[in-house]
């Protein structure tokens, strides 16, 4: 799982981990839609309920990897910024210090 997340997060400037039915998730893509940013969503099912899960491992890969479990997880240049509000600095974070844009354009022209 952690091999398949490295190739997931090395083909898009933005990569978003979701779960189909977390309004965090559906916020936080809203809100790239909403900025005009472009990003590649990676489901990992509907919910995080057992049994709702579609891969389990790839979740358990994304907390040795990050440090987080909650989803969203959002990817910009292949480092992870964490969720929604929360994380190395998160979305809403970035955004309000003004350095999210920035993140996103430094990871397009690296790529």
């Amino acid at each position: 799982a952690k091999a398949e997340i490295f190739d997931e997060i090395s083909t898009a400037p933005v990569v978003i981990y979701t779960f189909e039915l977390s309004p965090f998730c559906t916020e936080a893509t809203n809100l790239l839609d909403n900025i005009g940013v472009r990003y590649k969503k990676v489901s990992l099912g509907r919910e995080w309920i057992p049994g709702l899960i579609a891969n389990p491992a790839k979740r358990a890969a994304l907390l040795e990897i990050t440090g987080q479990s909650s989803l969203p997880n959002v990817f910009i240049g292949g480092t992870s910024i964490g969720g929604l509000y929360s994380g190395k600095p998160g979305i809403v974070p970035a955004l309000e210090k003004g350095v999210f844009m920035d993140m996103v354009e430094d990871a397009k022209r690296s790529m």
